[in-house]
């Protein structure tokens, strides 16, 4: 009997035996070691966080993203094999000691990457494909608003080949977690002008939304000083990783900016047929949910991505609704926050 962590209406957070049953041809069984809690998605769902109408929480698994070690494959699952350390996300991957995911859901982890940094692989996807969609070009100069954990991600994989990469946040000891190729600048009342002196004569060419909230006053300040035509017209790309809403004008007022939307891992997430191992033509889907947690792991493993430092709390997953209440607090200093499961 596997231990799961289900929502409750009452309770917030329980634990319950759930018989997973036998592991089917396409699947892999896993005995977790750390699984990730992630503050946007599983705080809101538990109505802990800034949400902003109550509503009934319906019985439900908790979590997404996990490393464990592998205890038995299914028939036709060939790239992996018992006893090796993996990572594994989206469905299935849930808040447990054991748990069943689909083939293609789970990725060899390679050694020198941590098991502690390879149960984050679903939230390193989220931040790379915001990065994917902003068709970011080496030497460009890079704004990245919001200093959580898609903020640090963002703004460490803009810095592997961009030009200029600032990190704008209020807390000054998120800054603290921020890479030596990355300026980490506080939000005040001057830090527009300095973002300009930085990224003169050019200015800011792709900006990464990493928070939620209204942001529609960022959003105005952003415009002034992104790249400009020689008629005043803003240019350049604005992806909103995170929760943030803004209020726009379009057309005229919004110059030629293109303002993106990311919230999926990549192409595969939530696709049952690809998960369960029918794979896109790589001619055609270059960068699928598996190849994102593939690279992912593989710079952790070469030292391209430093991640560690990212992670500020773990607690064993009996004491989870302790670890949803410290992310719920306002101004917490937790970032990244894991569950364990090897016994003291």
């Amino acid at each position: 009997m596997a231990k799961v962590l289900f929502t409750d209406k009452e309770q917030k957070v329980v634990i319950e035996d759930v018989e997973l049953g036998a592991t089917g041809a396409n699947h892999v069984r896993i005995k977790t070691t750390y699984s990730y809690i992630s503050a946007g998605t599983e705080l809101t769902v538990l109505q802990m966080g800034n949400v902003n109408s109550v509503r009934e929480v319906g019985h439900g698994e908790l979590g997404y993203t996990l490393s464990g070690v592998v205890t038995e494959v299914g028939a036709d699952v060939t790239k992996v094999k018992v006893g090796e350390q993996v990572a594994a996300v989206g469905q299935g991957a849930f808040h447990a000691d054991e748990v069943l995911v689909a083939k293609n859901l789970v990725i060899p982890v390679p050694e020198g990457c941590s098991m502690r940094v390879a149960a984050m692989a679903a939230m390193g996807c989220f931040a790379l494909e915001g990065i994917r969609k902003a068709e970011l070009e080496f030497g460009e100069n890079v704004l990245v608003i919001g200093g959580g954990l898609m903020g640090q991600f963002v703004s460490q994989y803009a810095a592997m080949f961009a030009g200029q990469v600032i990190l704008l946040e209020n807390n000054p000891d998120r800054l603290d977690k921020v890479v030596d190729k990355v300026t980490g600048l506080v939000a005040d009342g001057e830090v527009w002008d300095r973002i300009k002196a930085l990224t003169a004569p050019v200015g800011v060419e792709k900006v990464f939304f990493c928070l939620g909230g209204d942001r529609t006053a960022i959003f105005d300040e952003v415009k002034k000083i992104m790249t400009q035509s020689p008629d005043g017209i803003a240019q350049g790309s604005i992806v909103f990783c995170g929760g943030a809403t803004i209020t726009v004008s379009l057309a005229s007022p919004s110059g030629n900016l293109r303002i993106l939307s990311s919230a999926k891992a990549g192409p595969g997430y939530r696709d049952a047929t690809f998960e369960a191992g029918n794979d896109y033509p790589m001619g055609y889907v270059k960068w699928t949910v598996k190849r994102n947690v593939q690279a992912i792991l593989g710079a952790v493993a070469a030292g391209k991505l430093e991640l560690d430092q990212l992670i500020t709390h773990e607690y064993h997953y009996t004491e989870a609704l302790v670890a949803y209440t410290e992310l719920a607090k306002p101004n917490t200093d937790a970032m990244a926050v894991l569950l364990k499961y090897k016994k003291e």
